[in-house]
């Protein structure tokens, strides 16, 4: 199945067609704190690991990484935050494709040339 994706700077946007023709999307927030989290009543948690680092999904914390620069389209805690949103998209857990897109200024050199290594 082919998925594309908006990784941007506050929520991950999926979109893909289901079997039947039927296109279907999911915004998953970006909110993700260095550590894992315990559940209280009912909540459900949702910890991960990468590269030796923990991670949790926690739409409160005040401690969220900051998601609105450059640095976080390349960072560990973005990997995490797509398969969150994978995870939680009601997608069957399967193989998937993906097209992800770049932020507008990393299309383009200091030069403002295409940036063919980014692209």
């Amino acid at each position: 199945m082919l998925v594309f994706i908006d990784d941007g700077s506050t929520n991950i946007k999926l979109q893909w067609q289901e079997s039947d023709g039927t296109i279907k999307q999911h915004i998953s927030p970006n909110s993700f704190k260095r550590e894992w989290a315990v559940s209280f009543g009912d909540k459900k948690v949702f910890n991960y690991t990468l590269n030796g680092e923990q991670y949790s999904f926690d739409p409160i914390s005040p401690d969220a990484v900051v998601t609105t620069n450059i640095a976080w389209q390349y960072s560990d805690v973005n990997v995490v935050a797509v398969h969150h949103a994978l995870l939680t998209s009601g997608l069957p857990v399967s193989e998937v494709d993906i097209v992800c897109t770049l932020p507008l200024t990393e299309y383009y050199d200091r030069n403002n040339q295409p940036n063919t290594e980014n692209i």
